[in-house]
C-alpha cells in the first residue's frame, strides 16, 4: 500500500506501510499527523486509522524509555586510570643509563686502543669527521649482540631486553636497521649538541607514543626484568670505570685544546708546565 504523509507542512510520499510503521516506532510520527491512501475520502489522522493504531500502542511513552545508567564519578575515574596502565611503560631512565653505559664503556676502549696505537690523542679529539664515525663499530657490534642475546652489558645491568612484538628475537637486518636508527636519531652521532636535541626528541617521542621510534617503526618492544641491587651497583662500578678511563686519555689533551682556543686565560689552566684549575681566595 502506497501512503502519503504531511511532513512539515508539504506532502510527501507516496511511502510503503512497513516505512511508516518504522518511523512511528523510531518515534518520528505523532497520532495527530495527517496520512492519505487509496481508499480514503479525506487527510485523516495515522492515528485513527486501524492500519497503524497498533505500532503507536506498542510504542513507549518517552518518558518510559530506559536510558542507559548514570555510573559513578569514582567508577570513571578508575576506568580512566585502568585504562592509563594499558600503555605501555617506557622505562626511560633504565634506557637511558644502559644506553650510556655501553657508549661510555666502548668509548674508553676505542681510546685507550687510540693511545696504545701510538696515535695523535689531541689531532683526534680535534678532528669531528674521526669522532662521526668513532660509534660506527659499536652499533655493528650491538647489532650482533641484539640478534643473539637480545640484549648489550648495559641491558643486561639494567634488566632490558629487545625483542619484536611476539616476543622472538631480531633478525639481523632488522637488529642493524635499529642499531642505524638509534645512532642517528636516537644520540645524534654523539656530537654534542646534536646529542642533546636528539635525545630530547627521543624523550618527548618515547613519552608520547610509549616507545622510541626506532623501535615504533620496526615493531619492536623492550621487556623488563626486575632490577636487583646487584646489577645496580655493578652498572655504577662499571660507569665511574670507563668514565676515568676515558678522562685519563682524553683529559690532558682537551686541557691543551681549550688553552689554545683561549689563550688569555691560559695562565689559569698552566703552571711549572703543570695544568691545574685554580681555586678562588
Amino acid at each position: 500500500m502506497e501512503i502519503w504523509l504531511i511532513l512539515k507542512g508539504k506532502r510527501s510520499g507516496p511511502y510503503p506501510d512497513y516505512e511508516v510503521r518504522g518511523r512511528i516506532e523510531h518515534g518520528e510520527m505523532e497520532p495527530d499527523e495527517k496520512i492519505w491512501h487509496e481508499g480514503l475520502e479525506e487527510w485523516t489522522p495515522i492515528g485513527e486509522l486501524e492500519l497503524f493504531r497498533k505500532s503507536f500502542e506498542d510504542r513507549k511513552p518517552e518518558e518510559e524509555q530506559l536510558e542507559p545508567p548514570t555510573l559513578p564519578q569514582e567508577y570513571l575515574e578508575q576506568i580512566v586510570k585502568d585504562t592509563a596502565k594499558l600503555k605501555p611503560k617506557s622505562y626511560l631512565g633504565r634506557r637511558f643509563w644502559a644506553r650510556w653505559m655501553d657508549l661510555t664503556a666502548y668509548s674508553a676502549l676505542w681510546w685507550l686502543a687510540m693511545y696504545f696505537s701510538g696515535r695523535d690523542i689531541g689531532s683526534a679529539i680535534a678532528n669531528p669527521w674521526l669522532l662521526l664515525t668513532m660509534y660506527l663499530p659499536w652499533f655493528a657490534i650491538e647489532a650482533w649482540m641484539i640478534q643473539h642475546f637480545g640484549r648489550t652489558p648495559g641491558k643486561w645491568l639494567m634488566g632490558l631486553r629487545v625483542v619484536n612484538e611476539d616476543g622472538s628475537k631480531l633478525a639481523l637486518k632488522a637488529a642493524i636497521w635499529r642499531s642505524l636508527r638509534v645512532m642517528v636519531t636516537g644520540i645524534g652521532f654523539g656530537w654534542s649538541f646534536l646529542s642533546i636535541l636528539c635525545q630530547a626528541m627521543s624523550w618527548f617521542t618515547t613519552r608520547r607514543i610509549g616507545k622510541p621510534i626506532w623501535d615504533h617503526i620496526g615493531g619492536h618492544k623492550v621487556t623488563v626484568e626486575p632490577l636487583s641491587p646487584f646489577r645496580t651497583a655493578g652498572l655504577v662500578v662499571f660507569f665511574f670505570i670507563a668514565a676515568q678511563l676515558q678522562m685519563a686519555v682524553r683529559g690532558p689533551h682537551e686541557e691543551e685544546i681549550m688553552a689554545e682556543a683561549f689563550p688569555q686565560y691560559k695562565e689559569y689552566f698552566e703552571r711549572d708546565g703543570k695544568w691545574y684549575f685554580p681555586v678562588k681566595k
